[in-house]
C-alpha cells in the first residue's frame, strides 16, 4: 500500500472510532432523558399523591380529634373482655330487681369465630326465666337502659294457667330470652400519632364533639310497671270494675296487697335495725318504731278484712303468703324478743290508741278485734305498775266497745216524737208509744228531744240520734 493509501486508510479508522464515540455517548445521553423522563413522572404522582393527602389530613385529623374524644363513651358502650364476665353478675342483679326468677342460662356459641373482622367480638347468652309480663316489662327495660350495649333478637314466652294462678297468687309465665352484647378488643399493631396544637383544634371541634357524645348516649326511659294495664297472657274471668260501688278493681286489690307488703318489708327493715343496734336506748327506740309499724299494718288489715275489700282470688292468695305469713312470722320474732314477761309498754300503748280510733270512728267491733290480740298476755304484766295501769286502761276500753257494740245492734224502729208544753214527752219506737222511764229491749228512756234519745244501759247512758 501506498503511503498515500495508508494515511487515508488511518483517517478513515479514526474517523470511524470517532463516529461509534459520538453514537455511544449520544446513546447514553438518550437513556439519560428517558431515566429522568421517568424520574420526572415518578415525583410527579408523589406530588398528586402528597397534595391529596395534604387536602384530606385535615378531615382525617378532625375525625381523629372527634374519636378520641368520645372514646370514653365508646367504652362504656362496649365491653371487654372483663366487661362481659361480669355480665353474669349484672344479670342476677337485675333478675332480683325485676323480681323474676331465673331457672337457667347458658352461653350461645359464637358461630362468627374463625371469620371475626375488625376488634368487635359477639357474645350472647340464652336465659330461662320465670315471672310476670310486668316483671318481665321492667327487666326488658333494665337491659334497654343498661349503660352498655344488648340487645334482645328474639324471645318466647310460654303463659302460665289460672289454678296456678289461684294457687300462688301471682303469674309465673315462662319465657326463653336471648340477649346479645359484643366484646371491644382494639388490636395492638396502631400507635397513637400526635396531633399539633391538639387542645386548640379540640376547642374548636366542642359542637361536634357534643352532638357525637349525644348520639351515643342512650335516651332514657323510665318503666312505670302496670299501672292498671292487665297481663294479656292471662284471663283472670274478672271484670275489670267490681259492680258494687264499695268494691275495688282488680288493680286497687293487687296494689293495696303491694302496699301492705312494701310497709311489712319496711317493718322487716326496723327488725334488723332493733337486733343490729347498739345500745339499749337504740334497741328501745326500734322498738317502739317497730310496734308502731305493725299495729298499723295490723289497723289495716281488720279494716280490709271486715270490709271485705279483697275479693280477687290471685290477690287474697298473695295477701296471705306475702302479708299474713311474714306478719305471723314477725309479730313472733318481737314476741319471743321481749325481755320481759308480757307485751311491752310500747305495745300496750300502741293498742290502746288504736282502739281509740275504732272507737271514735264507730267501728266496735274492730276494737274489740284489737283487744282480743293481746288480752290473753294482758295477766303477764302484773308486778309492773305501769304496764299494770295500762292493761286496766284497755279493759275499760275494752268494756266500752263490747257496751257501744251490743247497743249498736239493737234494731229501733223511732218514729214520731210528741214533745207538748206541759205534757209528758213521748216516742214511737218499733210501733211503740213510749215515754221517759219506760223499757224497750233492755234500754231504759232517759231523756226525750227533738232529734236524740237518751237510753241508760248496762250503767251507761247512750244518745241515739234519729
Amino acid at each position: 500500500m501506498s503511503e498515500t493509501g495508508k494515511k487515508w486508510a488511518l483517517i478513515l479508522g479514526t474517523s470511524s472510532l470517532i463516529a461509534a464515540g459520538i453514537g455511544f455517548m449520544i446513546y447514553m445521553k438518550v437513556e439519560e432523558v428517558e431515566q429522568a423522563r421517568i424520574a420526572v413522572a415518578t415525583l410527579e404522582g408523589e406530588i398528586d399523591t402528597a397534595r391529596n393527602t395534604i387536602a384530606g389530613t385535615a378531615a382525617l385529623e378532625r375525625e381523629v380529634i372527634v374519636l378520641r374524644e368520645v372514646a370514653d363513651v365508646i367504652d362504656e358502650i362496649l365491653p371487654d373482655s372483663e366487661g362481659v364476665n361480669n355480665l353474669i353478675r349484672t344479670f342476677h342483679e337485675y333478675f332480683g330487681e325485676a323480681q323474676v326468677m331465673a331457672t337457667s342460662y347458658k352461653r350461645k356459641p359464637d358461630t362468627s369465630r374463625g371469620r371475626k373482622a375488625g376488634a368487635f367480638d359477639k357474645v350472647a347468652y340464652t336465659l330461662t326465666l320465670e315471672g310476670d309480663i310486668f316483671q318481665f316489662m321492667d327487666l326488658l327495660d333494665r337491659l334497654e337502659t343498661h349503660s352498655r350495649f344488648m340487645a334482645v333478637p328474639g324471645f318466647k314466652l310460654t303463659s302460665t294457667d289460672r289454678i296456678q294462678i289461684e294457687e300462688d297468687g301471682f303469674a309465673r309465665h315462662r319465657i326463653r330470652l336471648d340477649v346479645e352484647t359484643y366484646r371491644y378488643e382494639p388490636q395492638s399493631t396502631s400507635t397513637e400519632t400526635s396531633i399539633e396544637s391538639y387542645d386548640r383544634k379540640r376547642d374548636l371541634l366542642a359542637g361536634e364533639i357534643n352532638r357525637r357524645r349525644q348520639a351515643l348516649t342512650l335516651a332514657q326511659y323510665n318503666y312505670r310497671g302496670a299501672r292498671g294495664r292487665r297481663d294479656p297472657w292471662i284471663d283472670p274471668r274478672v271484670p275489670a270494675n267490681a259492680t258494687s260501688e264499695s268494691a275495688l278493681s282488680v288493680q286497687e286489690q293487687m296494689d293495696l296487697v303491694e302496699d301492705l307488703k312494701l310497709r311489712l318489708i319496711e317493718a322487716e327493715a326496723q327488725w334488723t335495725a332493733m337486733e343490729g343496734a347498739e345500745n339499749v336506748l337504740a334497741v328501745m327506740i326500734a322498738r317502739r318504731d317497730l310496734e308502731e309499724a305493725l299495729v298499723k299494718i295490723e289497723e289495716e288489715l281488720r279494716r280490709t278484712e271486715a270490709a271485705a275489700l279483697i275479693t280477687y282470688v290471685p290477690a287474697q292468695k298473695r295477701l296471705k303468703v306475702d302479708v299474713y305469713d311474714h306478719l305471723d312470722l314477725l309479730r313472733s320474732k318481737v314476741t319471743e324478743s321481749t325481755g320481759v314477761l308480757g307485751p311491752s309498754k310500747e305495745a300496750l300503748e300502741q293498742v290502746f290508741a288504736v282502739m281509740g280510733r275504732h272507737l271514735e270512728a264507730g267501728e266496735y267491733e274492730l276494737a274489740l278485734d284489737v283487744f282480743a290480740t293481746i288480752e290473753r298476755s294482758l295477766p303477764l304484766v302484773k308486778g309492773d305498775p305501769v304496764r299494770t295501769a295500762l292493761a286496766n286502761q284497755l279493759r275499760e276500753r275494752a268494756e266500752d266497745a263490747e257496751i257501744l257494740h251490743e247497743f249498736d245492734q239493737i234494731d229501733l224502729s223511732i218514729g214520731g216524737v210528741a214533745l207538748i208544753e206541759g205534757l209528758n214527752p213521748s216516742i214511737l219506737i218499733n210501733s211503740r208509744s213510749l215515754g221517759i222511764g219506760d223499757i224497750i229491749s233492755e234500754l231504759e228512756i232517759l231523756e226525750i228531744r227533738p232529734s236524740e234519745i237518751d237510753f241508760f244501759f248496762r250503767g251507761v247512758i247512750l244518745t241515739r240520734v234519729f
